[in-house]
């Protein structure tokens, strides 16, 4: 009799069905830049091959890589933003999202993360998202936005206002008086405000001279001396502002073209380390 009543109750176990195994999947979400980071092949390059492939572990993990206009506002990048994350996780069925954005990317989501209600399509994206990894996030703003509406005339300043971008949407939303009035009012997770709803890392860059082959490596080093940024920088953006938002997760040496990408630093096997 005890035996049939062992027998039932295991029968009865194999019968109860095991919990699914979530689908996981990597966003990326770069910066400001040209319109044509609109364009898949575009946004792709941002990133290189080698920081995607690192960071979901030789293209074993689902990912997409966002394509929005790099210069109009973070609202309005987000819904574009949102639209393809919302297209993407449905038609391969992810349940847990990993983000990885690299400096205005990182406002951007933000922005989603502090506004649920401003768009219909954002709390399903958040049901979904485990962690966002921002590299070089401008959360407090950055000097060189600063710089650039007040740039004219000589080859040195039409050089740098190439470097730091035309004075649009993007780059008026990064200027630290900007910035500084959208964490008051609409950004979360900076000092004094509410917290994000999701787990927000940051990384902050403190190096300038990382490869003295690449012309950016000049251009970022010559940019932070004369945007006068205060404190370390990547060369775009500074310490305190990429620290201003979220949980600071390192400090890399990469400046603020190699850190979205996986040479200088292999920052994509610390986020591929994230899940």
């Amino acid at each position: 009799m005890r035996t049939s009543v062992l027998g039932l109750a295991l029968a009865a176990l194999l019968l109860v069905p095991s919990p699914a195994l979530a689908k996981k999947g990597v966003v990326f979400v770069h910066g400001k830049g040209g319109s044509d980071l609109a364009n898949q092949s575009v946004a792709n390059a941002y990133w290189g091959s080698d920081m995607i492939r690192a960071t979901t572990k030789g293209y074993a993990v689902p990912y997409l890589v966002c394509h929005y206009d790099g210069t109009q506002y973070m609202w309005v990048a987000a819904g574009q933003v949102a639209g393809q994350i919302t297209t993407w996780m449905n038609a391969n069925a992810v349940d847990e999202i990993q983000v990885v954005t690299h400096s205005f990317g990182g406002v951007v989501l933000r922005w989603i993360l502090s506004n649920p209600t401003y768009d219909s399509r954002y709390p399903a994206i958040l049901s979904r998202i485990q962690r966002v990894n921002a590299l070089a996030p401008p959360n407090r703003g950055s000097e060189a936005a600063n710089l650039a509406g007040t740039l004219s005339g000589s080859w040195l300043t039409g050089w740098l206002v190439s470097l730091v971008g035309q004075n649009n949407d993007s780059t008026k939303n990064c200027t630290t008086t900007s910035m500084a009035y959208y964490n008051q009012y609409y950004l979360k997770g900076s000092a004094g405000r509410p917290a994000l709803p999701k787990p927000y890392y940051n990384v902050a860059g403190t190096g300038l001279w990382n490869d003295f082959a690449h012309g950016e490596d000049y251009g970022l080093a010559t940019l932070s001396g004369v945007a006068g940024m205060p404190g370390e920088d990547d060369g775009m953006v500074s310490q305190y502002s990429a620290q201003g938002a979220g949980t600071n997760w390192f400090l890399t040496l990469a400046n603020h073209h190699h850190n979205r990408r996986n040479d200088y630093r292999k920052l994509g096997t610390s986020l591929a380390g994230t899940y």
